[in-house]
Formats: structure tokens, C-alpha cells, sequence
């Protein structure tokens, strides 16, 4: 296993002091910044990735909106490194308005987390900046916006870190990224929810149906798309991979949408699941995979015969689905857009407790700090909350949003109650954090390790993490319409 995955839950490897990382703003358009050095000349640092974001006029899906692009595509661009790299990347802010970036599951210097008003200031137009900081970690993640709805526009992209170690062999490393599009303009959705305008077909009540969860029961939307993409790729035109019959290929599937889930699977094939949020499991063999919005899962599979295969991603508590064609003939064959039948085995948000760590993750001692923390809302003027409490506080109603406060070196405790009919993304900036099986059973030896956990309905979870990153981390829930109406709070280190 990579040093990250059997290190990073006991000492989170960012902390203060544990390295020189950079995040300099620079002159716009601009591809090295000046270092600053105790003696001699400045010296040049290049970055190995520059991100250009900019408004595009973009309709993968329906009508063309004026959409948030890097470098022009969507998704944007990969950024991979290998673990032990440093991460050099800059971002020149080309639009009109303020932008931001945040690398969703990496473990950065507090100040590079890119969250407005509580890590950073907001890239202003024409503004860049350089990031730069040591790569101690492995696995499958991505990068987003998190100023205002750009992440629903089109600020987003996959961000890979190669194992060193790798404990497995594959002829193709692949990305699979699954985003939800909107054919309208974003800032529209919340204040048709709150029927302070006309609802759009975005927004209209639907009779009760759709794909439901395994165990039949029906999956709450709240947002309703007109598509789906793949890979940046609509059923119009599928992403497709070429490979041989007997070709192993490791399938990155990144759940990149701003509020949906999705039951996906593989026409012909099993997925063996050896990564979740990217840190490693015990591998777990199923015919299906469901995915929370922010999720990842990194899967195995042979193909295991010649021809066409449809990789499909179905939408829940829509009938609607996005696919994409494996094959290993010369052209890929029509895709199989058919409603999955999805049978056998799943694996998933559904159930966590199928995953266990492959090494142990139980925290270090340390005094055990301990949060109850209601999921609500309010749902008909779409308030969503943590605790009783609304982020920004313009929200609440006693104008107070506190931050979570602990101390470096505690163990902390976090059980979530889910009190609402919808499903809640719950993510943790700065921290992996352990998933319980079982409520209360803290002494769990080998609980998974993730930095997204998906809380239904009138469910509880429990997490635990070891606070050993100082600062201010923002805390929410990734369906980026409950985060906007309030369901977010601030952990905040006590110095």
C-alpha cells in the first residue's frame, strides 16, 4: 500500500511547519512565479499544470449557457502526479467575476483549500495564483470551484496521484468523471425551489417514480436535469475506450455533480472495488456501484470477451441514465441506452459496511471530542441546516453559524442524524475520516478511511478523525444547492 494510505488518518502530513508549501498570487497569465529566498537571487518556479478559467458559451446538453471552463473544456483538464511529487499548479482567474479553486480530498496547507471567507479571498478578475505543495498522498481525486455556482457550470476536473507502491497491475489507468448539466442558468434553481420565481422543468414537482435504491425504497430529487455527461460526453456522442479482450483496467470513477447520485454498472462484467474516496479497501466484488455526489470509487475489471460493452450510470430517483462504450473492436458498437437491469451483488453509499481498511486506522490516543449534529432543513423555503445552525449566517436566525472548535491532538467524534427525506453528501475538508459500521463502535479496528460520507434519510453515522491539520476547514454537505442554502458549517483548531 502507498506510505499515505497506512499514514495519513494518524498525522495528517500538512500540518504546520511540515513543509515550504507556496500559494502566491502572481501577475495574470503567468506560468513561473519569483520565490523568495533568504540570500541570492530569487529562484524560478515553473508549474507543471496552468489552468486557464474562463466564460464559454457551452451546451453539451440543450440550450447553450454561459458556462465556467478550464483551458476551454469540460471537464477540465487532468492534473496527475505521483505520490511524492510537488504539486505545482497555477490558475489565472479569466472571467469577469471572482473564482476560486478547492482540491477536493487532498490534504493541503490550510491557506491552498480555496473556500471564500473562510481559507481564502476569492481570485479576483485577472488575478492568479500559484500553488505549490508536496504530494504525500496517493489516490483518486478532483478539483472544483467552490465561489458561488461555478462548480455547476463547469469548474471541475479529475486530480490523480499514482501510488508508488502500486499493489496492483493493470493495463489501463482510467478516468470516469459522471456530471449532471443544467440547460439554464444556474442562480435560478434556489429561488425557483423557494417559489420566488416560476419554476422551470429543472425545478417542477414529478409524480413519485424513478430509479429507487436497492432495498426499493425511492430516492428524494430535488433538482431535475436535462441530462447527463460522461467523461464530458452526452448520450448524443458517448465517451468511449478502446482496449483488447483480456485487458485489466482500473476505472477512476469520479462522481463530479453538483447534487446527483448514481447506481452504475458495467453491461457483462463484475467491478471489483479496491478504493474509496482514494484511500484503499479490502477489495469488494459487485455487479453494481452507487455513487453519492463527491464520491469516488476506483474499480478493477478484465474484459473478459471481444465486443461492445456499455458502461452505464443511471441517475437515482430519475429514468434517466449517461453511458459510455468499452469495446475492442476497431469502432465502438451503438451504446446499450436500455434502462439497466441492475442484478446481483451492489457496493457503495448503500452499504458502507461492506468496506473495510486493508491496514489498521484506529486514531492515537488523545482526549475525545464529541458532536451530535442534526441534519434539517426547512423545506419549504429550501433552508438545509448542520446542528440547527445556517451557513452563512444571514441564514440564521439568530445570526450565528459557530464553527466546530477542537484541539490539535483530539480524537474527534462526529455522529450525524439525518432528520430529512433527502440524502445529504456529507464532506470534510483537510481530514480523511474513519466510517463506522455500526453506531457507537468506536473501537472498529480496520473502518474505512473517506473524506465524503452519504447520510440518508432518517440515518445516523458515525465518524471519527484525528484533528492533527490546524485551522479553519470547511465542513458541508456536497449537494451544492443544500450548501448554498445553508447545510455547511466551519471546523475551526483552537490555537
Amino acid at each position: 500500500m502507498s506510505r499515505t494510505s497506512t499514514e495519513i488518518s494518524r498525522r495528517q502530513i500538512l500540518s504546520a511547519g511540515a513543509a515550504l508549501p507556496l500559494a502566491w498570487t502572481i501577475g495574470s497569465n503567468a506560468r513561473a512565479a519569483e520565490a523568495p529566498s533568504a540570500a541570492g537571487p530569487p529562484m524560478q518556479v515553473k508549474a507543471d499544470y496552468t489552468l486557464n478559467v474562463a466564460a464559454e458559451s457551452y451546451g453539451p446538453i440543450g440550450s447553450p449557457i454561459e458556462a465556467t471552463l478550464v483551458n476551454g473544456t469540460f471537464p477540465g483538464p487532468e492534473i496527475r502526479y505521483r505520490e511524492g511529487d510537488m504539486f505545482r499548479v497555477t490558475v489565472n482567474n479569466r472571467l469577469a467575476v471572482p473564482t476560486s479553486v478547492h482540491w477536493h480530498g487532498m490534504i493541503v496547507p490550510n491557506y491552498m483549500d480555496g473556500v471564500p471567507g473562510v481559507t481564502q479571498a476569492p481570485m479576483d478578475p485577472s488575478a492568479s495564483v500559484f500553488y505549490e505543495y508536496p504530494l504525500r498522498q496517493s489516490g483518486t481525486y478532483w478539483y472544483h470551484s467552490h465561489y458561488e455556482l461555478q462548480e455547476q457550470t463547469g469548474l471541475a476536473g479529475p486530480l490523480i496521484v499514482e501510488a508508488k507502491d502500486e499493489p496492483y497491475s493493470y493495463d489501463h489507468d482510467v478516468v470516469v468523471m459522471i456530471s449532471d448539466w443544467l440547460d439554464q442558468a444556474a442562480d435560478t434553481v434556489v429561488p425557483q425551489l423557494r417559489i420566488e420565481q416560476p419554476p422551470t422543468a429543472a425545478t417542477k414537482m414529478r409524480p413519485p417514480g424513478g430509479l429507487a435504491l436497492p432495498n426499493g425504497k425511492p430516492f428524494g430529487v430535488d433538482v431535475y436535469y436535462p441530462g447527463y455527461l460522461m467523461n464530458g460526453k452526452s448520450n448524443s456522442e458517448p465517451w468511449s475506450l478502446k482496449v483488447r479482450q483480456g485487458d485489466r483496467l482500473r476505472l477512476r470513477i469520479i462522481n463530479g455533480s453538483a447534487s446527483s447520485f448514481y447506481r452504475m454498472m458495467l453491461d457483462g462484467h463484475q467491478l471489483e472495488v479496491i478504493a474509496a474516496d482514494g484511500q484503499p479497501v479490502t477489495p469488494v466484488t459487485c455487479d453494481s456501484l452507487m455513487l453519492g455526489a463527491a464520491e469516488r470509487y476506483d474499480a478493477l475489471v478484465t474484459i473478459g470477451a471481444s465486443g461492445s460493452f456499455t458502461l452505464h450510470a443511471a441517475a437515482l430517483g430519475t429514468s434517466d441514465q449517461v453511458v459510455g462504450v468499452i469495446h475492442t473492436m476497431p469502432n465502438p458498437g451503438p451504446a446499450n441506452t436500455k434502462p439497466p437491469a441492475f442484478n446481483g451483488a451492489t457496493c457503495g453509499f448503500d452499504d458502507y459496511a461492506a468496506f473495510k481498511s486493508p491496514f489498521p486506522t484506529t486514531l492515537p490516543d488523545g482526549p475525545i471530542k464529541t458532536f451530535n449534529v442534526e441534519l434539517g432543513g426547512q423545506m419549504k423555503k429550501y433552508l438545509w441546516s448542520m446542528d440547527g445552525m445556517y451557513f452563512p449566517e444571514i441564514y440564521s436566525p439568530d445570526g450565528k453559524a459557530t464553527p466546530f472548535k477542537i484541539n490539535y491532538g483530539d480524537r474527534v467524534r462526529i455522529r450525524f442524524t439525518n432528520s430529512t427525506m433527502m440524502y445529504h453528501p456529507m464532506h470534510l475538508h483537510g481530514h480523511f475520516f474513519r466510517v463506522l459500521a455500526q453506531a457507537g463502535k468506536w473501537d472498529e479496528p480496520i473502518a474505512p478511511l473517506k473524506d465524503t460520507v452519504a447520510v440518508g434519510p432518517k440515518q445516523a453515522i458515525d465518524i471519527e478523525f484525528f484533528a492533527d491539520n490546524p485551522g479553519r476547514w470547511f465542513f458541508h454537505c456536497h449537494n451544492m444547492y443544500h450548501m448554498l442554502a445553508g447545510m455547511a458549517r466551519v471546523v475551526e483548531y483552537v490555537v
